[in-house]
């Protein structure tokens, strides 16, 4: 079972590039981005590059590092012990 699940590890940059991209469609039809392009690249085996550029205006970026960021941070802690 496990030898069937890492034959398909080289299709995860695809996977992670559609998820990412999807988010960011949800965030730019919100108004909260303004335009978005993601790129993900494997780099070796569970090692991959996420390229994200973002395109936002003042309001915008106040709202992502006040509202945003802070309750990201705050999953990964309970995920990291910190």
């Amino acid at each position: 079972m496990l030898r069937v699940a890492l034959a398909f590890e080289p299709l995860a940059p695809t996977a992670i590039t559609f998820l990412l991209s999807r988010s960011l469609r949800d965030l730019h039809n919100q108004g909260l981005i303004g335009d978005f392009k993601a790129h993900t690249k494997r780099l070796g085996k569970f090692h991959y590059k996420m390229e994200i550029d973002l395109e936002v205006n003042e309001k915008q970026v106040h709202y992502i590092f006040s509202h945003l960021l802070p309750n990201r941070f705050k999953v990964l802690r309970r995920w990291f012990d910190v």
